[in-house]
C-alpha cells in the first residue's frame, strides 16, 4: 500500500535530489533560504548573520566538512551553572507571559547569536530557537527546569534549577565561549521570514526606499480573501471594482504590478492594471508598496509599484489542507437569475455549448447564404432563469518541505486551492440630462439585478535548489483562473420611447493566468564577492468571452414587444490572449563605502485581441406581424429563422486588435554611505519603449481600412533617496524621481464596447501620448518596538498629460480616454502601530494599527478643454481625498486566541470626468468594518470565524446630487478549519 506520511514524502523527495544533484566540491555550509543583500563572514569567536532566521526552522547552521563541532547532546561539552547564577532581574518583562526569555550572545564579543538553541532537557520536552537579535522566549507552565543552550562551534551551556512561578517572566541571559577545537571559519546566512510582521518592519527600515507593506500574518488575523482584500489595508491604497487597486489614490496606468519581480500582465481588456482577485492569500507572503521610486524599478512609476511575493518553501515539512464556508445577507438561500451551464463550468472551464458554432466560418464575416444554417446552430437561450443562491465553499491545500544533503539544499512548495461563490446584486439606476439650462432631471429610472456564479482554481509550485552558498537557483510556476457567470435583468422606465423596458443580458467570463519563472543567485570569488542575480520569466493570460446575449422589450399596454434595435438580439463573442517574456539582470559590486548595482531589463508582450457581433433581427412584413410579442426563446426558434428572424455579422473594424509593447532599459545605482548615520541611494534608469497597435478585425463588415498606432518613446529617469539614521529606531527619509505612465492596449485601442447596466458605449483613444511624473517623498518613521512603527509622510507629485477616464457624449454618457494637459498632487500620510500594553498591563493582549491619507489633487484641464469640461478645477479622475484604516487586535498566546476588529473608508472620488452640461459623477464614501475571529484548537487545528462589510454600507455613483447607480453588497460570513501536520 502506498504510504502518504511526511517520512516516506521526505525520503522520495531525497532520493530524487540525490539523484538529479551534480557532485559537487564541498564548500563552507550554509543555512540560507535566499539571496542576502549583505552576506557576513564570521569566525568562531564572532558569528554573525545576515537576517532574521525563518520563524519555522528548526535546525542549526552546518558547519565545514570534518569540523570538530561541540556536540548539542554532550555533557562533556557543557559548561555547567544554576539558574540563579545566569538570571537577572527584567524591569520591562515581556507582556502577559509565563516563562523564560533572554538573550544569547559571545562570550567575548557580547555579539548576539542568531538560531541559537534553547533547549529544555529536564520538566518538559520543548525547544525554540533564538531571532536576529539574540533574543529567545520559551512559554513554560509553573515549575522548575533544567535547560541547555548550544550553537555550532560554541561550547553548549546546561542551566539547572530554572524557576518559572505563575504570571511572571523569568529572564535568563546566556553567553557562550567558542570552542577552541572548532573550524576557524564558518559563515552563517539566513534570510527573514518575510511572511512575519516583524520581519517586514525591519525590512523597511533598511530599505532604500520609502515603503508599505502588509505579511501574511497580518492578513491571516483579517477576513480577506483575496489580495484585492487585503492590499487595502496598506496605507493610502484603496481598491476600485473590488479588485483593482489604486495607490495614493492613482490607478492602474500610474503603477505597475511585480510578481517575484517580474513585470505581470494584466488579462482585463478594460481596465489598466491587473486584477488583483486572482490572487487568494494563502498564496501571498507578503505585498509591498514602494512609494519612491529606485533605478531598478520598471519606470512606470506614479502612485507607487506593487509587488506581490508568494510564499517560498518552509524550513520542515508540512502539509495543510483547509475548508471554508460563507454566506452573504443579499444572497445566500436567495433566488437568483441564472442561466443554464455545464459541469465543466463548476471546474472554472467554459462548458462546449459557449462555443461559436461550427457552421459560423471562421475565415471571414458570416454571409447571407450561410446565415440560416449558422442562425439555427445557436443555443436558443436568451432568457434568465431562478434558482437559490447557495453558500460559498472553498477548498485548498499546501505541502512543503526543505531537505538537505551535506552543504547542499533542494527546498519546495506545492499549493492548490478551489472557490465557488453565488452572489445576487440589487442595485437601482438612472440617468441625469438638462431639463433647462442649469436645471437638472433625472431619466431612465430602472432597477437591475444581477445574479453571478463565481469560480476559482489556482495552483502554484515553488522549488529552489541551492548548490553552494555562492549559487542558488529557483523555478516558480502558478497557474490561476477564474470563471464567473453573470446574469442580468433591467426594468425601467424609457423616456425616449415613453414606455416601460425589460432588458436581459446572459455573459460568462472566464480568465486564466499563466506565469512561469527561474530565478538564480550566484556570488563571484572576483570583485569583492560581488553578487548576481538574474530572471526570466515567461506568461500568458487569457480572457474569454463566449457568446453573450443581450435581448431588450418594451412593455407598451401591459403587451411585451422585442426592440429590434442594437443592443437586443445580440451576441458577442470576444477572446483576448496576451503572452510575455522578459528577463532581468543585476550586478551588484561592493566597494569601501559605496554598493554599486548596475542592470538591465527587456520585456516583450504581444497581445490579440478578436471579437464578434452577430444580430437575430425581426424581419417585418415576413408573415407574423405579432412574432415580435413572443419570448425571444420563441421568436428566435429555428422554425422562424429565415422567414420572420433573419441573422447576421455586425462585426466592424474595430472589434479586433493586434498589439505590441517592447520595454528594453538599462539602470545603474550607487547605495553611498558617506557618513556612519547617512546613506545616499542615487542613479537613473534609460528606458526605451515602443506600443503598437493595428486596429483590425477579420470579419469586418465594412470597407474601412486599418487603422495603425506606433510610438517609440525613450526616457531618462533620474531618482535619488536619502536616508538620515537620527537614532538605530529612527530614520528621516527623502527621495525625488521622474517617472513615466504609459496608455495601456485597452486605453489605446478604438474598440468600442457596450455597457448594459449605464446602457453607454466604452471607447479607447488611439491619440493618447504617455504621462510623465516629477516625485518627491518625504517621510520620518521610528520603529519603537518589536511590530511597532510610527511614520509620518509628505508627498508631492506633478504630471504631464495625466491619462484619465472621461464622458465623451452628453446625449449618450460614453465613455473614452484623454489626456489632461496636467495635474498636482500632494498629500499627507499617518501610520501607527503599537502594543496597547504600553498603556497598562492590562491591556498587554491588544494591539492597535491605524493610518491615515490625506490627498489633495488638481487637473490643469488647459485652454482647449475648458469649452467641453463641466469643472475648471477638479481632483484627479480616481483621486480620494482621504483613507482611513484602523485595526484593533487581540492575541492571547496562552489560549491561542486572536481577535481582529477592522474599519476602512475612502473619500468620495470622481468615477468619471463630466462634460457641459453634465457635473463629474463621484463614487461615495464607502465605510467597511469588518472582525476576524481566530481559535486553535486540539490536533493542530484551528477555525477562523469572519464577518465582512458589517454596516452594510452601499456603493453609490452620484452625479449632482443624483444617485445614478445604488445597491448594497451585503454582509458576509465565513468559516474556516484548518488542519497544520
Amino acid at each position: 500500500m502506498l504510504s502518504l506520511r511526511p517520512e516516506s514524502i521526505r525520503a522520495a523527495l531525497a532520493a530524487l535530489a540525490l539523484l538529479a544533484a551534480p557532485v559537487m566540491a564541498q564548500t563552507p555550509a550554509t543555512e540560507r533560504t535566499a539571496p542576502s543583500e549583505s552576506p557576513v563572514v564570521s569566525t568562531p569567536s564572532a558569528p554573525a548573520a545576515t537576517g532574521p532566521a525563518t520563524q519555522e526552522s528548526s535546525s542549526t547552521a552546518p558547519v565545514a566538512q570534518d569540523a570538530p563541532v561541540a556536540a548539542p547532546a554532550s555533557e562533556s561539552s557543557s559548561a555547567e551553572g544554576t539558574g540563579d547564577e545566569l538570571m537577572e532581574d527584567s524591569a520591562t518583562p515581556p507582556p502577559g507571559f509565563t516563562g523564560v526569555y533572554g538573550q544569547v550572545t559571545d562570550a567575548q564579543t557580547k555579539e548576539t547569536l542568531i538560531e541559537a538553541t534553547v533547549k529544555v532537557v529536564t520538566g518538559a520536552q520543548k525547544s525554540v530557537l533564538t531571532d536576529v537579535d539574540g533574543n529567545y522566549k520559551l512559554a513554560l507552565p509553573p515549575g522548575k527546569y533544567d535547560l541547555r543552550v548550544f550553537y555550532d562551534v560554541y561550547e553548549g551551556r546546561r542551566i539547572t534549577g530554572v524557576i518559572v512561578e505563575q504570571g511572571k517572566a523569568t529572564k535568563l541571559d546566556v553567553q557562550l565561549s567558542a570552542d577552541a577545537g572548532a573550524v576557524q571559519e564558518v559563515v552563517v546566512e539566513a534570510h527573514a521570514d518575510r511572511r512575519a510582521e516583524g520581519a517586514l518592519l525591519q525590512e523597511r527600515k533598511k530599505a532604500a526606499a520609502v515603503s508599505d507593506a502588509i505579511s501574511s500574518q497580518e492578513i491571516s488575523r483579517t477576513p480577506d480573501s483575496s489580495a484585492s482584500d487585503a492590499v487595502k489595508r496598506v496605507v493610502s491604497a484603496t481598491v476600485v471594482d473590488g479588485r483593482f487597486v489604486l495607490l495614493r489614490g492613482l490607478g492602474g496606468r500610474y503603477s505597475v504590478t511585480l510578481l517575484n519581480g517580474a513585470l505581470l500582465p494584466s488579462p482585463e481588456p478594460d481596465e489598466p492594471s491587473v486584477p488583483l482577485d486572482i490572487f487568494p492569500t494563502n498564496l501571498l507572503a507578503n505585498l509591498n508598496v514602494v512609494k519612491s521610486y529606485t533605478p531598478d524599478l520598471p519606470g512606470t512609476f506614479g502612485g507607487g509599484a506593487l509587488l506581490i511575493e508568494t510564499n517560498s518553501y518552509p524550513s520542515k515539512f508540512e502539509f495543510k489542507p483547509r475548508i471554508t464556508f460563507a454566506g452573504n445577507t443579499e444572497s445566500t438561500f436567495r433566488q437568483r437569475n441564472t442561466q443554464p451551464g455545464s459541469f465543466a463550468e463548476l471546474l472554472g472551464f467554459p462548458g462546449a455549448d459557449r462555443r461559436l458554432p461550427s457552421e459560423v466560418p471562421t475565415s471571414g464575416p458570416l454571409k447571407a447564404d450561410q446565415a440560416v444554417d449558422a442562425g439555427r446552430a445557436f443555443p436558443d437561450i436568451w432568457s434568465a432563469r431562478r434558482q437559490t443562491s447557495l453558500p460559498a465553499i472553498g477548498l485548498g491545500a499546501s505541502m512543503g518541505d526543505t531537505l538537505r544533503f551535506g552543504n547542499q539544499r533542494l527546498g519546495y512548495l506545492a499549493s492548490v486551492n478551489y472557490g465557488r461563490r453565488e452572489g445576487v446584486q440589487l442595485a437601482d439606476t438612472q440617468d441625469m440630462f438638462e431639463e433647462s439650462q442649469g436645471t437638472f432631471k433625472s431619466s431612465d429610472p430602472a432597477k437591475t439585478e444581477l445574479g453571478s456564479d463565481a469560480v476559482s482554481l489556482n495552483g502554484l509550485v515553488n522549488a529552489s535548489y541551492q548548490f553552494s552558498r555562492d549559487n542558488e537557483l529557483t523555478l516558480f510556476s502558478l497557474y490561476t483562473r477564474g470563471t464567473e457567470s453573470r446574469t442580468l435583468t433591467v426594468a425601467g422606465y424609457s423616456e425616449n420611447d415613453e414606455s416601460n423596458f425589460e432588458g436581459t443580458r446572459l455573459q460568462f467570463i472566464s480568465r486564466s493566468l499563466s506565469f512561469n519563472q527561474l530565478r538564480g543567485f550566484h556570488r563571484l570569488s572576483i570583485l569583492n564577492d560581488a553578487e548576481v542575480d538574474w530572471q526570466a520569466n515567461y506568461s500568458r493570460v487569457d480572457r474569454s468571452e463566449p457568446d453573450t446575449r443581450d435581448t431588450t422589450y418594451y412593455i407598451r399596454d401591459g403587451v411585451r414587444i422585442f426592440r429590434d434595435q442594437p443592443g437586443s438580439g445580440d451576441r458577442y463573442f470576444a477572446d483576448l490572449t496576451e503572452q510575455s517574456t522578459g528577463a532581468t539582470l543585476n550586478l551588484t559590486v561592493p566597494f569601501q563605502g559605496v554598493r554599486l548595482k548596475v542592470g538591465g531589463l527587456g520585456q516583450l508582450s504581444f497581445r490579440h485581441f478578436d471579437s464578434r457581433r452577430f444580430r437575430f433581427d425581426y424581419l417585418p412584413g415576413t408573415g407574423n406581424p405579432d412574432a415580435v410579442r413572443l419570448p425571444p426563446e420563441e421568436l428566435f426558434a429555428s422554425d422562424l429563422i429565415g422567414r420572420n428572424v433573419g441573422v447576421f455579422e455586425d462585426t466592424r473594424l474595430e472589434d479586433g486588435y493586434n498589439a505590441y509593447l517592447g520595454i528594453y532599459s538599462g539602470y545603474a545605482l550607487a547605495d553611498a554611505q558617506p557618513l556612519e548615520k547617512l546613506r545616499v541611494v542615487a542613479g537613473a534608469r534609460y528606458e526605451v519603449s515602443q506600443q503598437k497597435l493595428t486596429a483590425k478585425s477579420d470579419y469586418n463588415i465594412t470597407s474601412a481600412k486599418p487603422k495603425v498606432g506606433d510610438k517609440l518613446y525613450s526616457d531618462v529617469l533620474p531618482t535619488a533617496n536619502v536616508v538620515y539614521a537620527l537614532t538605530p529606531e529612527l530614520n528621516l527619509r527623502l527621495g525625488y524621481s521622474y517617472t513615466l505612465a504609459r496608455p495601456t492596449f485597452r486605453e489605446l485601442a478604438p474598440f468600442s464596447f457596450y455597457d448594459l447596466v449605464r446602457r453607454r458605449s466604452v471607447t479607447g483613444n488611439e491619440n493618447l501620448v504617455e504621462t510623465r511624473v516629477h516625485n518627491g517623498d518625504l517621510r520620518a518613521e521610528w520603529f519603537p518596538g518589536e511590530n511597532e512603527v510610527l511614520a509620518a509622510s509628505v508627498f508631492a507629485k506633478s504630471f504631464s498629460n495625466p491619462i484619465e477616464r472621461v464622458i465623451a457624449t452628453v446625449s449618450g454618457g460614453d465613455i473614452t480616454y484623454k489626456n489632461a494637459e496636467g495635474a498636482t498632487a500632494y498629500g499627507l500620510e499617518l501610520e501607527a502601530r503599537t502594543s496597547l500594553g504600553r498603556l497598562t498591563p492590562v491591556l498587554n493582549d491588544f494591539r492597535l494599527a491605524a493610518n491615515l491619507t490625506l490627498i489633495r489633487s488638481q487637473v490643469l484641464l488647459g485652454d482647449g478643454a475648458q469649452g467641453s469640461a463641466t469643472s475648471t478645477e477638479r481632483p484627479l479622475q480616481g483621486q480620494s481625498p482621504y483613507v482611513v484604516n484602523v485595526n484593533l487586535g487581540y492575541d492571547h498566546k496562552e489560549t491561542g486566541t486572536e481577535v481582529a476588529l477592522l474599519y476602512n473608508v475612502y473619500g468620495e472620488r470622481i468615477s468619471e470626468a463630466g462634460i457641459t452640461p453634465l457635473p463629474d459623477v463621484y463614487e461615495r464614501p464607502f465605510h467597511r468594518v469588518d472582525v476576524a475571529v481566530s481559535q486553535k484548537l486540539a490536533g493542530n487545528l484551528q477555525l477562523k470565524l469572519t464577518g465582512s462589510n458589517l454596516l452594510n454600507s452601499p456603493v453609490v455613483l452620484r452625479q449632482g446630487g443624483l444617485d445614478l447607480v445604488k445597491y448594497r453588497p451585503g454582509i458576509s460570513f465565513s468559516a474556516q478549519l484548518g488542519w497544520s501536520l
